[in-house]
């Protein structure tokens, strides 16, 4: 009986394989037939005037810093300013990004306090961890190690978290509601969600949006048993998931030196934190309810092109936040830290300010 057992799940197992390998063969043959489509586009991208060119996107470093997450993984984390104690800023990045996503505000914000910067699990230096971790709420567990690893006892916090990271902000609050107004001062969101992210139709006409929403789980689901095979074959198509993450991630003008940058970051994920991620932000209906921001001093960055977590989200928050600044970046998406990096900056810049002030009082 336990020999049988195992023979169905080796054939369940090969015809998993087979049925990602003709898809693989598939999406090829029909990336094959819009080959000179995709070299137009790809070259209209590349043509486009880019402020950031030569711009060293990944080379600013501080002092590493071991974190080990309440399970054993090991996560990345980097320190700014470890002299500092007066006040610690702890950056949050994105699904499919790393720390590096934060590389202008690293540049501005420097000599404001302790910068933490930290890649979540399965991204950038971060271990992987078991499959299981790879659920919005196991993120707010790992940053509160990052925090208590990184920020000394008696430091109050601002806490900034972009897209998914805003996600693990909003559950570390919901968690530790004790700490928000304490010990955390303030919080910046920036083009998160609080949920309803399976309703997203990223610009597809309605009904096949609703079909989208209702197959893509199951469709992740499989793919996650053949991600390795998965791992070994992305890397092939990256013209093509340039092109997808410029139309998908970024406003209509944004600088192609940024845009290869985040497929960099993207193509270099983990594929199950990669599969698994995505699927948690899209079935977790209620993400969080944000009554716990009321008590510190909140920041809600919305952008106006943004396609996968559109600004309605934004609203959304901080209409449950009564108390919370909202500002919508125009024309920028939802990269909007390297789009607009500028008034990204500036906005997160006001907010640690008036947290140095409120902690001095």
């Amino acid at each position: 009986m336990h020999s049988t057992r195992k023979g169905s799940t080796m054939g369940r197992a090969a015809r998993t394989s087979r049925t990602v390998i003709a898809a693989t063969a598939l999406g090829a043959g029909a990336a094959g037939a819009g080959v000179a489509a995709q070299r137009r586009a790809l070259r209209r991208l590349r043509l486009r005037p880019d402020p950031y060119a030569g711009e060293p996107f990944g080379s600013l470093r501080g002092r590493p810093t071991p974190v080990r997450a309440s399970d054993g993984t090991r996560l990345y984390a980097e320190v700014d300013g470890e002299d500092r104690t007066d006040l610690a800023v702890v950056f949050s990045h994105g699904w499919t990004l790393t720390q590096d996503s934060w590389h202008f505000q690293r540049k501005a914000l420097r000599g404001l306090g302790r910068l933490v910067f930290w890649d979540q699990r399965g991204h950038g230096r971060s271990d992987g961890g078991a499959r299981d971790g790879y659920a919005i709420p196991r993120l707010a567990a790992d940053l509160a190690a990052v925090i208590d690893a990184t920020v000394p006892e008696g430091t109050p916090v601002v806490l900034v978290g972009h897209s998914m990271g805003g996600m693990t902000t909003l559950r570390y609050a919901d968690e530790h509601p004790d700490e928000i107004g304490r010990r955390i001062v303030a919080t910046g969101l920036l083009c998160t969600s609080s949920g309803g992210l399976g309703e997203v139709t990223l610009g597809m006409p309605a009904a096949l949006a609703r079909t989208t929403q209702r197959v893509l789980p199951r469709a992740l689901r499989a793919a996650g048993a053949g991600s390795a095979l998965i791992e070994k074959v992305r890397h092939l198509g990256r013209d093509g998931s340039m092109l997808i993450e410029d139309l998908i991630a970024f406003g209509p003008d944004a600088s192609p030196a940024a845009v290869a940058f985040a497929e960099q970051m993207m193509a270099e994920t983990r594929m199950d934190a990669f599969i698994d991620f995505f699927r948690s932000m899209i079935t977790t209906e209620v993400i969080s309810d944000c009554a716990a921001l009321a008590e510190a001093d909140t920041l809600v960055i919305g952008a106006e092109n943004d396609m996968l977590t559109p600004v309605e989200h934004s609203l959304k928050i901080a209409s449950c936040v009564p108390s919370a600044r909202l500002e919508i970046v125009p024309t920028a998406g939802h990269m909007a830290m390297m789009e607009r990096p500028s008034v990204v900056s500036d906005h997160l810049g006001d907010l640690i300010e008036r947290a140095r002030k409120s902690a001095a009082a």
